[in-house]
């Protein structure tokens, strides 16, 4: 995008500050609770942290503030598993891709990517499940409200200029354009059940897709999926896979659990199938991000509210807000730069704000004329929330501010690590129930892939591969029955395993478990 591609804009746009290196992550979770370090340049007053094996890191909406541009201090993390050693960013210019469904198939590493012409892409990243707090069914999954969202400048190739490089496509059927992770996948369980592989329409991936190494002008760091990723211009995040090891051109979509069930929009109650939508194109939305966000109070008078609204692949024309729930609406103004259809545009609305509780929303409407409806469209798993109600944004408006905002500051980020809050080991075995005692021998025999092979659990004994660690999770009976009912990120339904008595056996299990 020649609009932006300056250095300079990069620069002016990268993180400030140099963040200490952390020691490499631990690839698996222990079976004793330990506090995990952030993500090197994360700062933890940024985040609501979700869960920390694998990482997710919710961003706060006073973090996310004004700016066009998302920090990478402040940028969500949404990993299906565990981050890769970092090892893998030792050398970054010799990591290597695979190119098949070509008519040369072959490989090639960054140092020769970088020889391909390169772009520019200004993009906003949005997880499937970015606002699923806001439904009342309560499904499954991190219970993101809007912070799982960000806004990059990418730098990296365009696929179709690898494609050529590698002489075309193989054959005119290829239909798709299929990626494929690198993490490492546990042993005892069928690699299609876990491997991050996504596959999207080969026209959207000749069109604008891209293999990208930057991000804001720096090293693509190694939690957003260093040294290489994809990034598919205004679709949901799932689709933009990280530490990309292999590219293809493929005939059928991939067959892994994570595109052919999961992240697929359905009724509630469903299983995801192929026939049910793919969670691809981001639709219009819009949130306010402050004041007052995160219960900072804000002094009364005059104020300016301000927030973020985008459309994947096709940009905003306006953006409204409204102080009455939606009765009248009056048009913000769009400010900053326009940095492209895929990326997101900040707003303002300058107002005389009087002491007391007051909420906002905002509705946004694209280019192509798409505005934002009141609700979210029911769904199984909570995805895709657009809705401008929910979203809406409650402030607190004082005659006087505290003498001292910083202790309310430093509360507002001191949200400890999952598993720093974890307290004493997990009840014995011996003060379980009887139901519990049952559910224990589903938790270790019963189920395929078994419990353990993923979930660490002091009192069954096991160190699981992906995580998270239950002990550190504490989960009650209602949120294990709903994991066990939907599945959740990588973990699959066991509907089709166990009857309805043995799943809460098991998940009475895991909370008397982890009740200590």
């Amino acid at each position: 995008m020649s609009s932006f591609s300056r250095r300079s804009l990069l620069k002016a746009f990268a993180i400030g500050g140099a963040t200490a290196a952390v020691s490499p992550l631990a690839r698996f979770a222990s079976a004793q609770a330990m506090e995990r370090a952030m993500p090197t340049g994360k700062l933890a007053s940024n985040f609501h942290i979700h869960n920390d094996m694998p990482w997710a890191l919710e961003a706060r909406r006073s973090a996310l503030g004004l700016a066009p541009i998302t920090p990478q201090s402040a940028f969500f993390v949404r990993n299906n598993l565990p981050t890769p050693d970092e090892s893998i960013i030792a050398n970054r210019d010799a990591w290597s891709i695979e190119v098949a469904g070509v008519a040369n198939t072959g490989r090639i590493t960054l140092a020769e990517l970088k020889t391909l012409p390169v772009r520019m892409e200004a993009a906003v990243l949005q997880c499937s499940g970015n606002g699923r707090a806001y439904f009342p069914h309560e499904p499954s999954g991190s219970q993101w409200a809007t912070g799982a969202a960000g806004c990059a400048i990418w730098t990296g190739v365009r696929v179709s200029d690898v494609i050529e490089h590698f002489g075309g496509a193989a054959a005119d059927e290829l239909a798709f354009l299929t990626a494929t992770g690198s993490e490492e996948l546990p042993d005892g369980v069928d690699p299609s059940q876990v491997v991050v592989e996504r596959s999207v329409p080969k026209a959207k991936g000749l069109q604008d897709c891209m293999l990208v190494w930057e991000m804001n002008g720096a090293p693509l760091p190694l939690v957003h999926g260093g040294p290489v990723r994809m990034l598919v211009p205004g679709y949901f995040g799932v689709n933009n896979v990280k530490w990309v090891k292999r590219i293809a051109l493929t005939e059928e979509e991939s067959g892994a659990s994570i595109q052919v069930s999961s992240y697929r929009f359905r009724d509630i109650g469903e299983s995801g199938r192929p026939e049910h939508p793919s969670m691809y194109r981001m639709p219009v939305k819009s949130w306010l991000n402050g004041p007052g966000a995160d219960d900072m109070p804000v002094l009364k008078g005059q104020a300016t509210l301000y927030g973020v609204a985008f459309s994947g692949e096709r940009g905003i024309d306006k953006v409204e807000v409204s102080v009455d729930e939606g009765q009248n609406w009056q048009e913000a103004e769009l400010i900053g730069p326009d940095l492209g259809p895929n990326a997101w545009r900040s707003f303002i609305l300058p107002m005389e704000l009087s002491a007391g509780r007051h909420r906002f929303v905002s509705r946004a409407t694209d280019i192509s004329g798409d505005t934002q409806s009141r609700d979210a469209i029911p769904n199984h798993r909570g995805y895709g929330h657009n809705g401008w109600y929910d979203h809406g944004l409650e402030i607190n408006v004082v005659d006087q501010l505290p003498a001292s905002m910083t202790a309310n500051a430093t509360a507002a980020g001191s949200t400890p690590t999952p598993a720093a809050a974890a307290g004493t080991a997990a009840s014995s075995s011996s003060s379980l129930s009887a139901e519990a005692t049952a559910g224990r021998d589903i938790f270790l025999t019963q189920v395929q892939p078994g419990c353990g092979v993923c979930h660490t659990l002091a009192d069954a004994g096991t160190a699981g591969a992906i995580g998270p660690n239950l002990d550190t999770l504490k989960p009650s009976v209602d949120q294990v029955m709903r994991a066990v009912r939907q599945g959740v990120g990588a973990m699959p339904a066991f509907g089709a395993q166990l009857s309805e008595t043995e799943m809460r056996a098991l998940s009475v299990y895991v909370a008397e478990a982890t009740s200590g």
